[in-house]
């Protein structure tokens, strides 16, 4: 009986080193969605899930494209809400080993804004402007879980119509990165309870943008490397704009800036 127990566990010994990560022929892959509002108190977007593709196993483009369905009941965000550390789950599954190429982001059409408490729609540029897509690089390694994130810039995404009872124009711009190959630049903005607009840039890009934590006047700005110029617009206009230049970012770190104390105009 002994005997018997030794050789079922050498066995299964076994069975388990065949399937080693080396030979699976899939990667886990959840992709988030992040960002904050512009001058907004909501921005609500339908998020019905995204469609990714792949080079498949032969390195070819040869992977049919796979719809990670938003799995939650309502699949509104509040995308004001998606500021610091918070994020939402668009979907998650598993991709063919190889390289991730694409990502199209399928939204619905409730989406809408708040302004003053009041409620406005927002309308589509275009029907492209309902699927947004972005072409990546990201390798995909068999046995291993990626987080892939979206950047939904709200800030360059909404435009106003000339008739604000209309609602708002949505054409969505969008940039995508890896927790794994970027960092973060984060501080705090004073005194509490003013809004601002966060950018960094290098050279005439805008690379990432993001708000400010009313309460607690934090910032974070994700998906970052190397060297760059963060520009500080206060949404309330009797403070001065701030620059802070040569911020470098490294890859898996959070770069702290000091607090900056926003300087009212003479």
């Amino acid at each position: 009986m002994i005997k018997y127990i030794q050789n079922l566990i050498l066995f299964s010994v076994f069975l388990c080193s065949c399937v080693s990560d080396g030979e699976r022929s899939t990667a886990l892959v959840n992709v988030f969605v992040i960002d904050a509002p512009g001058n907004f108190e909501e921005v609500w977007v339908e998020i019905l899930g995204v469609e990714v593709k792949t080079t498949g196993t032969r390195g070819q483009d040869n992977a049919a494209p796979v719809f990670l369905e938003n799995i939650q009941g309502n699949k509104q965000v509040n995308l004001s809400n998606l500021i610091l550390d918070k994020q939402f789950l668009v979907g998650r599954g598993e991709l063919l080993v190889g390289a991730l190429i694409e990502l199209t982001l399928k939204l619905g059409t409730d989406n809408y804004v708040v302004v003053d408490g009041t409620r406005f729609p927002l309308v589509f540029e275009s029907n492209e402007s309902q699927n947004p897509s972005l072409t990546v690089n990201y390798p995909l390694d068999p046995g291993i879980s990626y987080d892939i994130f979206i950047d939904f810039e709200v800030f360059r995404s909404i435009k106003s119509q000339p008739d604000p009872t209309n609602g708002f124009v949505l054409k969505p711009k969008l940039r995508s990165f890896t927790r794994a190959d970027t960092g973060e630049i984060a501080g705090s903005i004073l005194p509490l309870q003013e809004n601002a607009a966060v950018y960094a840039i290098r050279g005439q890009d805008t690379l990432s943008s993001t708000a400010v934590e009313l309460s607690t006047g934090k910032f974070k700005l994700r998906g970052l490397l190397g060297s760059h110029t963060i520009s500080i617009i206060p949404f309330n206009t009797n403070y001065l704009p701030e620059t802070i230049k040569n911020v470098n970012v490294e890859s898996r770190k959070i770069t702290q800036i000091n607090a900056i104390t926003l300087r009212p105009k003479p």
